[in-house]
């Protein structure tokens, strides 16, 4: 009697940390995406404005943080080059 609440105990607390490593998952993934979605649309801002970026400047934004992204999307309307925006 003992032995069996103990597994029912036991198995419902395995599926708690499944459903919650689960839900970290979806929640990593989705951010995940829209940094990735927020990369995409500064570099073809970029673009439009300046043209095709060196491969350099192509690895740097491709490592740049979600607030560096920020920081490039508010500069690339007012930026007068690709150096003044990567200053």
């Amino acid at each position: 009697m003992i032995t069996n609440r103990f597994e029912e105990w036991k198995e419902r607390q395995r599926l708690v940390g499944v459903q919650q490593g689960m839900q970290q998952g979806v929640e990593q993934g989705i951010e995940r995406g829209r940094l990735e979605g927020e990369r995409a649309l500064v570099l073809r801002l970029i673009q439009h404005r300046f043209g095709e970026l060196p491969a350099a400047l192509r690895l740097r934004l491709e490592g740049a943080s979600q607030s560096e992204l920020e920081h490039l999307a508010d500069r690339v309307l007012d930026a007068t080059s690709l150096d003044d925006l990567f200053q």
